[in-house]
């Protein structure tokens, strides 16, 4: 299973000129922290990326429209209460919230970036919140840690992962936190995602690198195939690295840097793949001899999002004929003489059919495992494409019936 490392030192991952503060504000949970601030000493280039849900929630709509294309001065999250669907009044009490809290950090409204995650449809309790961001005595530095866990819903673990990484000969830091347990289909990000590093590089590059990394890590996962009305991500830079500036995504100096944010974002994407609401196995789903990175990835993904496939593989049964149909129901291209379909190491099927000493009882063994690796080889083409996915469990029913309980 995938662990985080935040195990290193606090002093040792801090980013100069990212602030963390956390509150307890009772506004939808109770007696947990709930509410996350993140201040910058300056006004800093970030690269953003949203949910293309057609029901996006306030603050979505908010940074997609609203906020400084350029730099930002501070990000703000609350959990328990995704402000959606909640028309006027979820805007109302949005700019509120930010006009309080702009006079008191000294920027202008469209500097501060906000997300909101939880149940669809509530208003904001926005007085506790406001009173919490007032408050200086409740308004104490945080750790990574606090960060992460503020921002949980259904997760049963914070997700971080840090990482450093090198530019030109000089050390280079990346954090990363991330929430995530239900309702995850992204179709552009992960739920929520927050990537903070000190590199010194263009907001050009920022814009680039987080589409890339991001198609290979937050935009392949699934937990249930439901895409949130709340996804986003945010990159950030500080850019007070040693090294001189980096304008251009293509230049060899940043080969470790780019490789580095995409093991991160795997990273946070695995683990909210791992706490997927019920789920008892993570399963990696590789499609290779595609005859397109597109085709590659549908098939990976109608595989990856199908409850018969996921309910086989919770009951540790090797029912591969359930991945066959998956493959058919993506309508892509398909040779049935060429595709080779293995569970881990062990092949199931040959020149269209089941291989001639297929051992079950074998493939049934490897399916105890907690980490599965489904691989599809089309025979086809020269591309491929991973998607990280878990089983579904009864747990899950539990856990979405009792969802606002």
């Amino acid at each position: 299973m995938i662990q985080n490392n935040y195990s290193q030192t606090i002093n040792k991952n801090e980013i100069s000129g990212v602030n963390i503060y956390t509150f307890i504000t009772n506004a939808h949970y109770k007696n947990r922290k709930d509410l996350l601030l993140i201040v910058f000493d300056d006004v800093y280039s970030y690269a953003s990326l949203y949910t293309k849900s057609s029901c996006p929630s306030i603050p979505v709509d908010w940074c997609k429209n609203n906020l400084n294309k350029d730099k930002i001065k501070a990000i703000l999250v609350n959990s328990g209460n995704a402000n959606a669907f909640t028309g006027e009044r979820g805007k109302k009490d949005l700019i509120e919230i930010l006009g309080k809290l702009s006079i008191k950090l000294g920027c202008k409204l469209n500097e501060i970036a906000v997300a909101s995650t939880g149940v669809i449809g509530e208003f904001l309790n926005t007085r506790p919140i406001i009173e919490a961001l007032l408050d200086n005595e409740m308004m104490k530095r945080s750790t990574w840690h606090d960060a992460a866990n503020s921002i949980m819903t259904t997760d049963t673990y914070p997700k971080i992962y840090f990482k450093q990484s090198n530019i030109d000969g000089q050390n280079v830091k990346i954090v990363g936190i991330a929430k995530g347990s239900g309702m995850i289909e992204p179709n552009m990000g992960t739920m929520l995602s927050f990537i903070f590093t000190d590199a010194n590089v263009s907001k050009t590059i920022l814009n680039k690198l987080l589409k890339e990394v991001t198609n290979n890590s937050f935009n392949s996962i699934t937990v249930d195939g439901e895409t949130s009305t709340s996804d986003s991500i945010f990159l950030v830079s500080t850019n007070k690295a040693k090294h001189k500036k980096l304008l251009d995504l293509s230049s060899p100096l940043l080969n470790d840097f780019r490789n580095d944010i995409e093991e991160l974002a795997i990273n946070l994407a695995k683990q909210i793949v791992i706490d997927g609401e019920g789920a008892t196995k993570l399963v990696e789903i590789f499609v290779t001899g595609a005859v397109s990175k597109s085709s590659a990835t549908k098939i990976a993904k109608s595989v990856a999002n199908s409850p018969l496939v996921k309910t086989a593989l919770y009951g540790e049964d090797p029912n591969w004929g359930r991945i066959i149909a998956a493959i058919g129901k993506s309508y892509e291209k398909v040779n049935l003489e060429k595709l080779n379909l293995f569970f881990g190491g062990h092949q199931i099927t040959k020149n269209g059919r089941n291989i001639e000493d297929y051992d079950e009882s074998i493939v049934k063994d490897y399916m105890k495992n907690d980490n599965l690796l489904v691989t599809i080889n089309l025979g086809m083409g020269n591309y491929s494409h991973k998607v990280w996915t878990c089983d579904l469990s009864h747990k899950y029913i539990d856990i979405n019936t009792d969802y606002r309980s």
